[in-house]
């Protein structure tokens, strides 16, 4: 099912945060932002209608990590599996974006030349794009592996384990947690820390070690589908 060599795929994961601990605090460090993100309100809402009722600074706190433009990466975990079967692992972790995007740029820079895939779970709906778009804000040429809008189609090198579930059907569920149940791997969505509190971990809590190994645990989980993708008979 999956035809590239596994030792040919960089398995990926990224974690964001809002660029602020909330919508109070960006008025008064990047007023700029703070006023887009008004002006952008009502697309929050409709794109989330759940969140109807809620205050700013709650949708800020809540959705802002979701959204290129007003988050922050602070942990970029990347794995490859060797040939020998050994999980060789990288994070990168930090309060400064930037350098933690030169960083992953190198690298990704690194596994392009040597004709790599990368693989994530939502890759080409939220890690790509977030990746890319961060490293053109921050001042810096994104990674040549990130596919950009003059890549065609049959030169895109990455590998998305929710479009491989989905199959085609794109209003279908599949998440990665809900992936892992389905094909008896451990969730990795079952610690002190999951998507929906890393905002609040980071900003609140200081915990970037425990954002890192939350990360890394969603990495390993990529490798363990892959594995059981390429079983298949």
């Amino acid at each position: 099912m999956i035809n590239i060599p596994i030792s040919k795929i960089l398995f990926l994961d990224i974690e964001t945060v809002g660029g602020c601990p909330d919508y109070e605090s960006c008025t008064r460090f990047n007023p700029e932002l703070a006023d887009q993100f008004e002006k952008y309100f009502d697309w929050f809402l409709k794109r989330f209608p759940e969140d109807i009722g809620l205050s700013k600074d709650e949708i800020f706190i809540k959705r802002s990590a979701l959204v290129p433009e007003f988050a922050k990466i602070v942990c970029v975990s990347m794995a490859f599996v060797m040939d020998n079967g050994d999980v060789k692992k990288q994070t990168f972790s930090g309060d400064d974006e930037k350098e933690l995007l030169l960083q992953v740029r190198n690298l990704l820079d690194r596994c392009h030349k040597l004709d790599f895939y990368l693989c994530g779970h939502n890759l080409k709906n939220f890690d790509i794009p977030m990746l890319a778009k961060r490293m053109i804000i921050n001042g810096i040429l994104p990674a040549k592996l990130l596919p950009s809008y003059d890549t065609k189609p049959w030169e895109v090198k990455a590998i998305d384990t929710k479009e491989i579930w989905q199959y085609g059907a794109y209003t279908s569920i599949g998440s990665l947690d809900l992936v892992c149940s389905t094909m008896d791997i451990p969730t990795p969505k079952d610690g002190e820390i999951t998507g929906d509190k890393v905002h609040s971990a980071y900003w609140e809590e200081q915990k970037l070690k425990e954002i890192s190994d939350y990360c890394e645990k969603d990495v390993e989980v990529l490798v363990e589908i892959i594995k059981k993708l390429k079983e298949l008979k």
